[in-house]
């Protein structure tokens, strides 16, 4: 039974160091340029869910929603955007399309339905990001 606690917290361990290895140190302000950047390109208010995923998963931003929004909208507090950063542009995709709730690995395998523009714009503006950010993914 020791034996076996024990090897779950080795496991544990190893998997939140696996997990931490994922994520890159950006700068505020290299966030902030790229998040500029990409927001440009927003044809909706709910392609802040492509932002989201890629702060959350590879950047380490928290992922509660509020406190993600808040934080964002701290970070571009100077910039007037057309369409800004709140809960419901990042809640509504996902609760509506389950992939959007999954991390960007789930995304890349993902096969839409064909006509599906929903998601093949999250798509589009998470790799922009990802690019911008100089993120191999």
């Amino acid at each position: 039974m020791a034996e076996a606690l024990l090897a779950n917290k080795v496991v544990c361990a190893i998997e939140r160091v696996d997990y931490s290895c994922q994520k890159v140190q950006k700068s505020d302000d290299e966030v902030a340029k790229a998040v500029i950047e990409v927001v440009g390109l927003f044809g909706v208010s709910t392609q802040w869910a492509a932002v989201y995923r890629v702060l959350v998963d590879f950047c380490g931003w928290d992922s509660d929603f509020s406190r993600f929004c808040h934080r964002m909208n701290r970070l571009l507090k100077d910039v007037r955007l057309e369409r800004p950063c709140n809960y419901q542009a990042i809640q509504k995709p996902i609760a509506a399309n389950r992939i959007m709730g999954k991390d960007f690995q789930d995304w890349k395998n993902y096969q839409a339905p064909k006509g599906d523009r929903v998601f093949t714009r999250q798509m589009f503006i998470a790799r922009k990001l990802l690019k911008l950010l100089s993120i191999n993914a």
